[in-house]
């Protein structure tokens, strides 16, 4: 009788990559009634009626079909001409359509990393960013936000760290999980080491119109060569149109071709439904995005009055809708934390591991919920971290 041989093994590489604890937080609280939700970064209001309204008329006239690899060339022209608003000119060739900022992000690395080259990515920095390096091939290699700097990066840490393997630098400004804000000048040594070294620089901003108490987001944009920079960014946050899909990447003139092409493997096309909705978002009225601003600020200061005077904030937040929160010494680990405070508590927070090494005495709150809740959610947390402090 012969024998069935046994399965060849899986990818070493796929199984290399780290499961997101969020997604593993989201799971556990998807079963249990009344959870104050503050692990998820999306915003909790709906998408403009006009941008919904204009994805259904193109519907009914038949905008159901495949459009090209990089998206319609209308809403690539829009993407440009929105990057370009403060001065530094885009052609719309650049702007490659993808399927949410995660595909925008997966572009680029993959557009850039062979196998063994080294991505300098942030610690703490969004977890997804380690995972598709390592699906590239690359070799994720972290430096630091220090938290005694407001979880800024200092540039000339950064330039110690390029070796010969290094072959771009990720930054994301406004900052998850840190809602850190890099300043002009920082921005623009960054831009200058890119110049220096002629390794890329991939910017993740898609933060970049939620920013509080008068802080500017600066663009990589301006202050970087073109034909080595990758601009990452979407509407989901913007315009509250997370499920939609919908992201863009600015890529270098260069690199438009290989780009192009990597959507074609992996997803075709975005949705075309989706295209036109962003196309109207950023052609349409604005004032949601501000007015979803000031409410993200408005959280913000929540966060900050009812946890910033125990001391358990690490740094205020300047932008995103993310704020840290400092567990000390006397709970065993940030999941296990996070765990418990979810099944005695019924509030759901990220644990800080999953951005990186530095924040693994931390956890992640998003302040995206209806004041009331969130307050709510705040004072347990409050009270938990302080039982043990």
């Amino acid at each position: 009788m012969t024998r069935t041989p046994a399965p060849l093994p899986l990818s070493k590489r796929a199984d290399l990559m780290p499961r997101s604890a969020i997604r593993e937080i989201m799971a556990l609280a998807a079963g249990r009634n009344d959870v104050i939700h503050l692990e998820v970064g999306e915003p909790d209001f709906g998408t403009p009626s006009h941008i919904i309204e204009s994805a259904f008329e193109a519907v009914r006239a038949g905008a159901t079909r495949y459009t090209g690899n990089a998206g319609r060339p209308s809403l690539r022209a829009a993407i440009a001409a929105r990057a370009a608003r403060r001065g530094t000119p885009v052609a719309p060739e650049r702007a490659i359509v993808t399927v949410g900022a995660i595909g925008a992000l997966f572009t680029a690395l993959m557009t850039v990393v062979d196998t063994g080259d080294e991505v300098l990515i942030p610690d703490p920095g969004w977890p997804n960013y380690e995972s598709i390096v390592i699906m590239a091939g690359g070799v994720p290699v972290r430096y630091p936000l220090p938290e005694s700097d407001g979880f800024i990066p200092d540039p000339d840490d950064l330039l110690r760290r390029i070796g010969p393997k290094t072959k771009a630098i990720l930054i994301n400004s406004p900052g998850n999980p840190t809602g850190a804000v890099f300043p002009l000048e920082v921005v623009r040594r960054i831009g200058a080491i890119a110049a220096q070294t002629g390794i890329y620089l991939i910017s993740d901003e898609i933060y970049e119109d939620v920013v509080f108490d008068g802080a500017r987001h600066e663009s990589f944009l301006e202050h970087t060569p073109e034909d080595r920079l990758f601009i990452i960014s979407g509407v989901s946050k913007s315009y509250a149109m997370t499920g939609w899909r919908l992201g863009w990447l600015i890529c270098p003139a260069r690199a438009v071709a290989i780009a192009e092409k990597l959507q074609e493997p992996v997803v075709s096309c975005a949705p075309t439904p989706s295209q036109v909705a962003a196309e109207a978002a950023l052609a349409g009225p604005q004032d949601s995005v501000e007015a979803g601003r000031l409410l993200f600020q408005r959280r913000r200061d929540i966060f900050m009055h009812e946890l910033g005077p125990t001391g358990m904030v690490a740094g205020q937040p300047r932008g995103a809708f993310y704020g840290l929160v400092k567990l000390g010494n006397g709970h065993a680990t940030a999941l296990e934390f996070a765990r418990k405070l979810l099944i005695e508590q019924g509030v759901a927070v990220v644990p800080g591991d999953t951005f990186g090494p530095s924040t693994s005495r931390m956890v992640r709150v998003a302040f995206t919920i209806e004041d009331e809740r969130l307050t709510e959610g705040l004072r347990r947390i409050g009270r938990a971290v302080g039982s043990k402090v």
